[in-house]
Parts: structure tokens; sequence; C-alpha cells
């Protein structure tokens, strides 16, 4: 888009919406979401969905003072030193993983035809409810009833609320409204004549209830035998929601966070953790089923770090894990050519000058433009896909997917502001993401083991990543048979 557009487009609104900018340009951004991000916060659709989903004010929701409150706990649950505590846990699910995958291709000809996708979902689920929140879904149980409601309600539920897109902006003032009687009536009457929202409200009401139920008996068991008792817990008292539980007993009366606030922050936990990684994960597989080649690589790298690891045979601990160049800078590259999240949204609440890295023309005058008034009120987005494959930041081979970029010693300068290795896939300033340790430690766990137990290749139809508020891969001309992944496993 921006060598078509430039680093700064208007996007036209129709008949009932605004005039709106998508941006790119590096200056702009950073700006955006470093410099003046009190000024760009998110925008009352994505807080009011986010808040609604999650059922609290937790730190998606938030602005200010609260969200700088919040986010100095979520910060401390993602240190690279406790997210390393959680790699036996990680490797606990991804064997399981291994094992079910083993046993759909075991005893058959080569290049069996599995729906990556589905496997991922049920691990990325796992692994987020055992780390996170110290629960078991039974993921990988085909009969698995825990796992069969859950995985419907968190993997339709942004489906849904994207179906409610002309309501968004009401969402926030609504589910402020008191008193609650009032709102939950109301909300009712509306699901009698709308299917949409009784889907949406029985998916929300399914994840709710999970989560209350853990983090009322965590919350007791912490309460009546403190740490210790945590440590007897399936997960051993690493997982993040014990993790909070007793950072929040521990905050004095001012940092103190209501118990709907916790149950909101570990409700994005999971969502975030287990959307955004099994998709990312399913393209990265898909893509490297095409580069045989580089499978190889890796497979060569990872076997000879098992060889020198002083852990258990076969896993690696997550300094060794993080010491892999070529796993790092496949993994790099994937993020940048492939963000699962390309755009945000952000609102303006005043008018605010931001500078410009690429000067636009004035349709006016023909000027220069090197500073933009974006008007209050003014709907951003701001394109993290769009710059991280930008010609003018990367290079005229930005949308290839090359990982050698990261090997060179000279490795690429990018523009950007983005937090992680000068990309937007992980955001920057105040809103950045703060499971990206999380993230990045589970995918390359997970390809650890399964490229030293499988080759993958692709199958002979294109598959079409279609972008909404979630990104949807569908077989091309097999479109009605739903979001799929298939490629070609084999047993090493």
């Amino acid at each position: 888009m921006p060598k078509k557009y430039g680093h700064v487009a208007r996007l036209k609104g129709g008949l009932f919406m605004d005039d709106a900018l998508y941006i790119t340009d590096p200056m702009a951004l950073n700006s955006i979401l470093i410099k003046q991000q009190n000024w760009f916060p998110e925008s009352t659709e994505f807080a009011g969905l986010f808040g609604v989903i999650h059922c609290g004010d937790g730190v998606a929701s938030v602005q200010g003072r609260e969200h700088k409150k919040q986010r100095k706990y979520m910060n401390a649950l993602f240190t690279a030193g406790r997210v390393s505590k959680l790699t036996p846990l990680f490797y606990q699910v991804t064997r399981q993983l291994q094992s079910k995958l083993t046993a759909a291709v075991a005893g058959k000809p080569p290049g069996q035809i599995v729906d990556m996708l589905d496997y991922l979902i049920r691990t990325s689920l796992e692994i987020v409810g055992t780390a996170g929140i110290g629960h078991t879904f039974n993921s990988f149980d085909d009969k698995s009833k825990t796992f069969e409601e859950f995985h419907a309600a968190i993997t339709t539920v942004f489906p849904l609320g994207a179906r409610l897109f002309l309501f968004l902006p009401f969402l926030e003032s609504w589910r402020k409204m008191e008193p609650i009687w009032l709102r939950r009536t109301l909300a009712f009457i509306v699901s009698i004549f709308w299917p949409t929202v009784a889907k949406f409200r029985a998916a929300i009401y399914v994840m709710r209830s999970v989560y209350l139920m853990l983090y009322k008996a965590r919350k007791k068991v912490f309460e009546e035998g403190g740490s210790t008792a945590l440590a007897e817990t399936p997960a051993g008292g690493r997982d993040l929601m014990s993790s909070m539980i007793q950072a929040n007993w521990e905050a004095d009366e001012t940092n103190k966070m209501p118990d709907d606030v916790v149950l909101a922050n570990l409700s994005s936990i999971v969502h975030g953790g287990q959307e955004t990684t099994s998709s990312f994960l399913a393209r990265f597989l898909s893509i490297l089923s095409e580069h045989s080649d580089i499978q190889q690589k890796l497979r060569a790298e990872l076997q000879e770090a098992n060889a020198a690891s002083h852990f258990q045979p076969e896993d690696l601990d997550y300094v060794e894990i993080e010491r892999l160049p070529l796993l790092d800078a496949v993994v790099r590259e994937m993020l940048r050519v492939y963000p699962p999240v390309t755009f945000v949204w952000r609102q303006t609440t005043k008018d605010i000058p931001v500078p410009l890295t690429y000067p636009i023309q004035s349709a006016a005058t023909g000027e220069k433009i090197k500073e933009l008034l974006i008007e209050q009120g003014t709907a951003v987005y701001l394109g993290l896909g769009a710059a991280n494959r930008s010609t003018a930041i990367w290079g005229p081979d930005a949308a290839e997917f090359k990982p050698e970029r990261w090997l060179n010693p000279a490795k690429p300068e990018s523009k950007l502001p983005g937090a992680y290795s000068g990309m937007m896939t992980f955001l920057s300033g105040g809103r950045v993401c703060p499971g990206r340790i999380f993230a990045l430690l589970e995918i390359k766990l997970i390809l650890s083991v399964l490229l030293l137990t499988f080759s993958f290749d692709p199958i002979s139809e294109p598959i079409d990543w279609q972008m909404g508020l979630a990104i949807e891969p569908r077989v091309r001309g097999r479109e009605k048979e739903g979001i799929q992944v298939p490629i070609r496993v084999t047993i090493l």
C-alpha cells in the first residue's frame, strides 16, 4: 500500500462514516504510539468491544493513569525471567502435540494431508491454559466437551463482534450503563430478536464462567495456604493467574486491582495467546512447507544444539532456544512479512501536528508537507503489516520472505519505532504487546519440536489468508469448507 498510495493515505468513509487516515510513516507512527500517545488512545469502538468480551476494565479498555498501573502488573508477568520458568509447561503441551500428530500419520504413506491449523489451535489453547491460568482444556482429546465448548466460544466471539460493527461506537457507553440489571435486561431483549447478539452473549458467558471458577478456586487456595499451597496446584504455582493473584495480594491498597479487573486481564491474556499465535504458527508452517531448504537448515541447527544441550534430551531450555541464530532469523522474518495483526485503530482527541519521514504533496498548492495536522475526532489506522513491507523502509525486496537479511552483520536498520527488531508487529510505546516474550518462546519451542520429528510439504491448491478482525485462511476453491491450513506431513 505505501508504494501505491504513500505512507499517509486518506480512507473515504462513505455514507455513514467520516474519512479516516491510514498511516505507515515512521515518524508519524513514533509520534502517535510514543511521543504523543496520550492524544491517540485506543478507539472507543475497540475499547468497548474488548471491555464487553473481557467483562471488565482491563488493560485493553482503559486509559491514562489506570492504564499505566495495569501495565505495570502485566509487564511484571511477562519478563524474560518469569517466562523462562514456563518452559517445562510449554514442553509438556508440545509433546502432546507431537504424539497426537505422530498418531495421525504413523504407518501411512508419506505426505499425509493434515489440517495443521486445528492442531495448532489445540496447542495454543492448551499452552495458554496451562501456563496462563493453570488449567487444562484436554485439548488433544477429540471427545473433550471442555475443549469443544471453550474453543467454540473463544474462536467465534470476535467474528460475532465484527457483525455488530455499526454498533461498536455505542458499546463503551452501554457497558457502563447503570443499574446493571437494566443493562442486562436490555441485552437479553435485543438477543431475542437478533441471533448474532444471542450467540455473542453465549460465547462471552462460556469464557467468563471458566475464568471466574478458576479464579475463585485459585484465590481461595492462596488465601488459605499461601504460595506453598499454590506450588501444589497442577501448574506448580508458575502460571500467570497464580502470579497475578500473589502480586495483587502483596500490593498496597492504592495499587490493588479489583477482582473484575484481574479477570478482564486474564481473559485478554488467554484470548491474545490463543488466537493470534495459532494462526501465525499455521501460516509459518505453510510458508516453511514451500522452503524445504530452510527446513533442513533449521533441523541441522536444532540437532547440533540438542547434542550440546545441558537440559533434558531433545529439550532445549529458554536460553538455548534464544541462542539459535537461524531459528531467530526465520521467526523474525515471518513476523515482519506476515504479522498476525495487520493494523490497529486509534482515535484523535485533539488537533495534533505529527512530523513525517516522507513528505506528502498538498493537493491544493502542490507544496511538500513535512508535518501533518491530524484533526480532533479523526480515526487513524496504523498499518503494521504495510509498514513492515514498505520498500522505502526495508528495501526493494521488502515483500520477500528472506530470513538471511537478519543473519547479515549489518542487519536491517529500520526507521520504524517498533519495540521488536524495528518492526511494527508487536507495536511500541504504552500499548506494546505485553506477551511478546511469551509468544516468541511458544513459537520457537513448538517449531523446535516439530521440525525434529516431521517434514512439511505444501498441498497443490493455494491458501488465501483473508483479512478481517482476525486473519482467516481458506483453501482457494474450497472456501465453503471453512478455515483450515492443510499441509502434507511426513514422519522423519
